[in-house]
């Protein structure tokens, strides 16, 4: 896809600060849209660099869209007309008004490859009606758990169609790796 041509006018808009420190913004960060406040701004080679944020505290860089054009950083960036357009104080009202939490997932895996554990940490407020207010307290910051058993490559995945190939036991070098585990075994930190 071939590079549009930008105006100089439109240029020299993304090579000027439209907002400074403090100003309410509505932005995207990889296609969510949000609320927040522009932290600080930087000169970089592709424009302005706008470090802005949200209302759960994160702090994003972004760039800008006027015009429907973005500047080459676009994984992030402030929405130019629409913020204008809805104006400070109804962005404040917003970003008051916006979710101060996000739903945090971990994967753990075990390094000795036996099994995976997921765990989530949903940590959402409440809702408005009494009865997703008390299911939401139940649910608020609970760990849910899931255990996958890991099959070696060996087994094979799909056993419904797949038979092992029969290989002559060798003792001996089971004997060895199990004698390798037991060595590396005494090396790992057990709580």
């Amino acid at each position: 896809m071939a590079k549009q041509k930008i105006s100089d006018k439109l240029q020299a808009k993304f090579n000027k600060p439209q907002f400074r420190p403090g100003d309410a913004v509505f932005f995207s960060w990889l296609g969510q849209k949000q609320y927040g406040y522009v932290k600080k701004t930087k000169q970089t080679s592709w424009g302005i660099q706008y470090n802005v944020e949200s209302s759960t505290g994160i702090k994003y860089p972004c760039g800008i869209q006027i015009q429907g054009q973005k500047t080459h950083y676009n994984t992030g960036y402030i929405f130019y007309e629409d913020t204008i357009s809805i104006g400070s104080e109804e962005l404040k009202r917003r970003f008051q008004n916006a979710p101060k939490s996000n739903r945090i997932a971990t994967v753990s895996i075990d390094t000795r490859g036996t099994s995976a554990k997921s765990t989530v940490l949903n940590s959402n407020g409440g809702g408005d009606d009494a009865n997703d207010s008390r299911k939401n307290a139940k649910t608020r910051k609970t760990r849910s758990s899931k255990s996958n058993a890991v099959s070696s490559s060996s087994a094979g995945t799909n056993r419904g169609t797949t038979k092992k190939s029969k290989v002559p036991e060798n003792k001996s070098l089971e004997s060895a790796i199990e004698k390798q585990r037991n060595f590396l075994n005494g090396f790992i930190k057990r709580d």
